[in-house]
């Protein structure tokens, strides 16, 4: 009934379901899923979290309620979904949290006692009125958790937290290690440093923080143990893997997340970058100041990410996107080998390995750091048909292999040539092979252009300082249009902020140029994607509109001018 677009008759057998089935989870999940589709998203979610408390290992369940959460924005209080919230922040890799917090952070708002606590911004003028937003946000454990697996892409929390942090730092000798500040500043140094460390700070902060750093070395130095509130105070201004005295230190031994992420993690990237193999040379100049940015700022930092529930052949992917093909040989091919140009720290690698039934990934990037990052994800999760291998996509074709798929997203606009750069990918795919590219749109990112005009204008450089600074001179401002830039969630860590206004290089494209670029390599277009968008496409010029005329998306692109603020992503055949 509901594929068949019977809606209410869908709706009412499910409802009959339940009703003689109390305890029938799969007909409450599939309820949830048709009220969303119906843009009922508070019936949705009130059966999505009752099929989840009926089954609590439902990767279905989980997935789906993440579905409907992301497109909401609450506007009144509901904390019956913090136990859910926090089981899908806690529970498997099922929701990109980066994606779910700006959904997560309006319930929270919403929360009487985060209100109250808003209200004052952080500024706290006294240890016990610091010691009273503690103890309140000691209650709120669905911020807790958010704030450990992602930065916050909220100019009000972060205006709140980095004062707290400031008073803290200010009074760190004085103010009373409780319970309650340990596990505030636990998760203050997990968010910061996830975040890169990106607030900003003030003269007066460095210089104490500088002290406070003397101090612990000087305590090690002793023999001493330095105490857990120095310690965490220093760890949400300075990453610790960086002292050479960090692993001698017991204080952490008991907050076990804190020490594998801020202190083993790190320290094991390094010995994994050593191991990572290299291809060829990287000669390249824009190739070479591409991967400084990036050995300094491995993009991006992550903690969890959002699989694939059930790996699908190419044939059942084909048939989900509704590709158009040019060739349907491809659909056979049951063990693809899949290559990844430019994989960063692993995000995309890992997400394909888990999309595709039987492939095997050769995933390649500039970054040692960033591959380092991959690595250790990869085998974190479990994934060992992924190699990775350093190389600069100007010397792939020394790699001596085609593939079935090619895979290549915000990749090709950063390097000198981009069509260069496409050309080398275009000549490893197999006659009928897939392709997947991912590029920026000069309408989307308009806002950026701008910022990015302003910054070179200025003289402003990329490094940490300066891109904290400017962050603050942006956040300070009273102009909306320069204050738009912190609508990208990107503008919320360091290497993603970096990566968005301070790159060093760059392109834009529109739609008819790369239906040139596409003309002149000879691939054919087969569909964006992004479904969601070929939804608002249909509907904007009609059900029976030809979804595969980059032109005719053209004309809605221009009318709709932030569809692609997360590039154009599309999928093309090699003719």
């Amino acid at each position: 009934l509901n594929e068949l677009g019977k809606l209410n008759e869908a709706q009412t057998s499910y409802q009959k379901a339940i009703a003689l089935k109390p305890d029938y989870a799969e007909a409450y999940n599939n309820l949830g899923n048709l009220m969303r589709d119906r843009g009922n998203l508070v019936e949705a979610c009130s059966a999505l979290i009752e099929a989840i408390h009926l089954n609590p290992n439902s990767a279905d369940g989980y997935f789906n309620l993440s579905l409907t959460i992301k497109n909401m924005r609450f506007n009144s209080p509901n904390q019956k979904l913090y136990s859910p919230l926090i089981q899908l922040l806690t529970t498997g890799n099922f929701i990109y949290p980066k994606v779910m917090a700006p959904s997560i952070l309006s319930l929270i708002k919403q929360d009487p006692l985060m209100k109250d606590l808003l209200r004052e911004k952080g500024v706290v003028k006294k240890i016990k009125d610091a010691t009273y937003v503690i103890e309140n946000l000691f209650e709120l454990k669905l911020l807790h958790h958010l704030l450990r697996v992602c930065p916050i892409p909220d100019l009000e929390f972060e205006e709140f937290f980095v004062n707290m942090r400031r008073f803290i730092l200010e009074n760190i000798y004085v103010i009373k290690a409780s319970d309650q500040l340990i596990y505030f500043l636990s998760t203050l140094s997990l968010h910061c440093f996830t975040n890169e460390y990106v607030y900003f700070e003030t003269d007066e902060e460095t210089h104490l923080i500088e002290n406070l750093e003397e101090k612990i070395t000087q305590t090690v130095l002793n023999l001493e143990t330095p105490k857990a509130k120095d310690i965490l105070c220093l760890a949400s201004y300075r990453p610790l893997h960086q002292y050479n005295w960090c692993k001698q230190i017991k204080t952490l031994d008991h907050l076990e997340e804190l020490k594998k992420r801020l202190i083993d993690e790190p320290q094991l990237e390094i010995l994994i970058a050593k191991k990572v193999p290299l291809l060829g040379d990287i000669s390249n100049n824009v190739s070479n100041k591409v991967r400084a940015q990036y050995e300094e700022n491995p993009y991006p930092r992550w903690v969890q990410l959002a699989l694939h529930i059930k790996t699908k052949s190419i044939f059942e992917v084909c048939q989900q996107l509704n590709l158009n093909l040019h060739s349907e040989n491809i659909k056979n091919v049951k063990s693809p080998s899949i290559l990844i140009a430019g994989c960063g720290t692993g995000q995309h690698s890992i997400r394909t390995a888990s999309r595709f039934s039987h492939c095997y990934v050769t995933a390649v990037d500039l970054s040692l750091s960033s591959l380092a990052y991959a690595k250790r994800k990869s085998k974190e999760l479990g994934f060992s048909n992924i190699n990775y291998v350093q190389a600069d996509i100007l010397h792939l074709d020394q790699i001596n292999k085609e593939f079935d798929i090619i895979e290549s997203a915000g990749v090709l606009h950063h390097m000198d040539k981009p069509i260069a750069g496409w050309k080398v990918l275009k000549n490893l795919l197999k006659t009928g092979g897939l392709m997947k590219i991912g590029l920026y749109s000069e309408l989307a990112r308009n806002r950026v252009i701008k910022i990015r005009d302003e910054i070179t204008s200025l003289g402003i450089g990329a490094s940490a300082n300066e891109i904290k600074n400017f962050r603050h001179l942006i956040n300070m401002s009273k102009e909306n249009d320069k204050k738009k830039i912190s609508d990208f969630s990107d503008f919320f860590s360091l290497s993603e902020c970096r990566d968005l206004i301070f790159h060093v290089q760059e392109h834009n494209f529109t739609l008819p140029r790369i239906q040139e670029c596409l003309n002149e390599l000879e691939l054919k277009f087969c569909g964006f994607e992004d479904q969601d968008i070929v939804s608002k496409f249909k509907k904007f010029h009609g059900k029976g509109s030809d979804t595969y005329d980059l032109m005719l998306w053209h004309q809605f692109e221009k009318n709709n001018p932030d569809t692609f603020g997360n590039m154009y992503q599309f999928w093309c055949q090699k003719i």
